[in-house]
């Protein structure tokens, strides 16, 4: 019976967390894949708060590291706008907006969607 029980909360949680993710992070997308390659290498080095977007986008299963993936793939799906990307991360992150990991990223995105965008 302990057994059983054990296994049913493993189940529930397990759901639970991943019902609270993003359904972008967990979904293999090549564009997005090459967009945080892209992040990676062009914004290596450059501060969101205490950490360097080269190291959010490595340590994705850290807590902060898997916020910045999660809010990231949030941008890039247009799920949210930069803005409040850019509040989500500023608050989490204990960062700046005007930090330039942010700046890079945002740069990043709009020039990704500037090549992605459909023209009229």
């Amino acid at each position: 019976m302990q057994a059983s029980l054990r296994t049913t909360l493993l189940v529930s949680g397990s759901a639970l967390l991943l019902a609270a993710c993003a359904p972008d992070a967990i979904i293999p997308s090549r564009p997005y894949d090459a967009f945080l390659e892209q992040l990676e290498k062009t914004c290596r080095g450059q501060a969101i708060g205490p950490y360097t977007v080269d190291q959010l986008v490595r340590r994705s299963q850290s807590r902060h590291g898997n916020f910045f993936m999660d809010q990231t793939s949030r941008l890039y799906f247009a799920r949210i706008n930069a803005e409040d990307w850019t509040t989500q991360l500023s608050g989490f992150l204990d960062a700046r907006p005007e930090d330039p990991g942010i700046a890079c990223v945002i740069r990043e995105y709009n020039a990704t969607r500037e090549w992605t965008t459909p023209s009229r």
